[in-house]
């Protein structure tokens, strides 16, 4: 049996004190700036997969904004966007949010372009000391969908199987996403019947639950 502390029948002045017990109170691993970029690139990803933006502002204008924050935007503005045409689409849609952001704070905002909504979630004050201040958007339109990695990875999906079940995931009928892939009926449906058992689910609405559940999965 394997002894987790590791214990020396000999007492020792040097003996380590660490254990199972007290292991989380090591200093976290210092990561290089490229890895810390990694692992903000797979946050966002992942928050991206469940429709939640982020966009960062100095001075009132947009200087970082996520992939979904920039199409969350673009569709309220209705054509792609620069910079500054950003910067007056977060305007409106805080203006729509009948908010205030004012600098040094962050702001959650619940937006629907569909329903023509947006609302203030969250909102915390002085957390910078200088004019940045930061909107994290949810999109309500958006459905979850996780990434093919890991689909591959938990389920050992094949790249066929992998896109039937992210077109389900954004809300996709099986007729259209055969007629999206040209493939049979029998074939889609064949596809959709190893899904459920890869998944271990019965039905489509349990199985598109599943891969809604995983999306933050990176």
């Amino acid at each position: 049996m394997l002894n987790l502390t590791q214990s020396s029948p000999v007492a020792s002045p040097y003996q380590s004190k660490e254990s199972i017990f007290n292991i989380s109170n090591r200093a976290p691993p210092i990561l290089s700036d490229d890895r810390r970029f990694d692992m903000r690139d797979e946050l966002h990803a992942a928050l991206g997969r469940v429709g939640c933006a982020h966009i960062l502002l100095k001075h009132g204008q947009v200087v970082e904004v996520t992939p979904t924050g920039r199409a969350i935007l673009e569709r309220h503005c209705g054509s792609a966007a620069g910079t500054i045409s950003l910067s007056v689409a977060v305007r409106e849609v805080v203006k729509r949010a009948g908010v205030e952001v004012p600098a040094g704070s962050i702001a959650w905002l619940a937006t629907s372009f569909r329903e023509g909504i947006t609302s203030l979630v969250n909102q915390i004050t002085n957390v910078w000391s200088d004019d940045t201040c930061a909107i994290v958007l949810l999109d309500l339109d958006a459905r979850p969908e996780p990434s093919p990695r890991t689909l591959q990875r938990l389920f050992g999906l094949t790249t066929a199987e992998i896109h039937v079940a992210i077109e389900l995931a954004r809300g996709g009928n099986l007729l259209d996403i055969a007629r999206s892939q040209r493939l049979s009926r029998t074939t889609i449906r064949s596809h959709l019947a190893s899904l459920f058992v890869k998944t271990q689910t019965r039905r489509q609405v349990e199985l598109v639950s599943l891969l809604g559940r995983i999306a933050l999965i990176p």
